[in-house]
């Protein structure tokens, strides 16, 4: 008897709303990272050298669990740790380095989008009205509450605010190979083997860019080293096991979902550090209206189909539907939707 999947549960809810506690705080540690008091200590390079690098090392001694399983998967775990890791964390810094966090922030709200366009195009996923129409509302309230922190200023358009764009494509791209591909896998032994890929192109990157002199001579090197530690270790080492673990509990597309809440977070920084907003409330419930569509169409999606009036009688045995998706192991008759 198969097994119809539910919406996302408590667990789901619980690990969307921490992993946007983690990474909403991910923009104020890059930037502590990078400036001490608008003057800048590590380069762009050096802080995502470092961050793949004590990311990988937090998560390094599970290789001896693990490490027998890449072998098998090596391929997708090359994916999304290049995609879901890699790249985004050398775009994202360039970029904070040109444009203002909060811009950064609105444009990482993309990756739902982007999530929904890769599954479509490449992964074979339906989608539905609901899911657009709740992707399309969460970003323009993640819009106004951008907006709202940049209200003392103009935001700082240029061509590096393409770079957080290209890493919401491949946060798409890693969430749905992560989905089709690696579901079979616990979620530490996934985070731990994709960032085995990356984690040693940061130690060469720190080495080769002089991360060790400058932080041994710039007076505030070691606090901004600190930063990156705790970026790295919280939301690139521990997040990682989070976030595959809702990616086995929900859809790609409503687990990213994260981003839109990721804004409201970054916004409470904002104001513990003595910021002055106003209207925050009208859209921090347009961001959470928009999670609620992307859950009610899962919801929808994942419901039973009624049996048909006149259908009581049992069915006859139909030889021509077998076991498919054989790498799954799970038996199911194509439906062009993604499970």
């Amino acid at each position: 008897m198969s097994t119809v999947r539910q919406g996302p549960d408590r667990i789901a809810w619980g690990l969307l709303l921490l992993l946007a506690l983690i990474w909403g705080s991910s923009f104020i540690l890059m930037k502590r990272g990078l400036f001490h008091e608008g003057m800048p200590v590590l380069g762009p390079l050096q802080m995502a050298s470092a961050r793949l690098a004590i990311a990988w090392a937090a998560l390094a001694p599970l290789l001896f669990r693990y490490a027998p399983l890449l072998r098998q998967h090596w391929l997708p775990l090359l994916a999304t740790g290049v995609l879901g890791n890699g790249i985004p964390a050398f775009l994202f810094a360039a970029a904070q380095t040109h444009i203002d966090s909060a811009l950064s922030g609105m444009l990482n709200s993309l990756t739902p989008l982007f999530t929904m366009l890769v599954g479509a195009a490449f992964f074979g996923a339906r989608m539905r009205g609901w899911h657009i129409a709740g992707i399309l509302v969460g970003l323009c309230g993640a819009v106004g509450l951008i907006a709202m922190k940049s209200a003392d200023g103009p935001l700082a358009w240029s061509g590096y605010a393409a770079l957080p764009v290209l890493g919401t494509v491949c946060y798409g791209c890693s969430a749905n190979i992560v989905k089709r591909h690696l579901y079979m896998l616990p979620s530490a032994a996934t985070a731990c083997l994709a960032l085995s890929f990356v984690g040693p192109i940061g130690i060469v990157g720190a080495l080769a860019t002089g991360l060790q002199e400058t932080v041994g001579t710039h007076p505030h090197g070691w606090s901004s080293l600190g930063y990156v530690a705790l970026l790295a270790v919280m939301s690139s080492a521990l997040s990682l096991v989070l976030w595959n673990a809702l990616l086995k509990r929900t859809s790609a597309v409503w687990a990213s979902s994260v981003t839109y809440l990721m804004p409201v977070v970054a916004i409470g920084w904002g104001v513990l550090d003595g910021e002055v907003l106003s209207g925050a409330n009208a859209h921090d419930g347009v961001v959470l209206g928009g999670v609620y569509m992307v859950n009610r169409a899962e919801r929808v999606s994942d419901r039973p189909m009624a049996t048909p009036r006149g259908a009581g009688r049992p069915l006859p045995s139909l030889p021509h539907v077998r076991r498919q998706e054989g790498d799954r192991g799970v038996a199911r008759v194509s439906s062009g939707t993604d499970p």
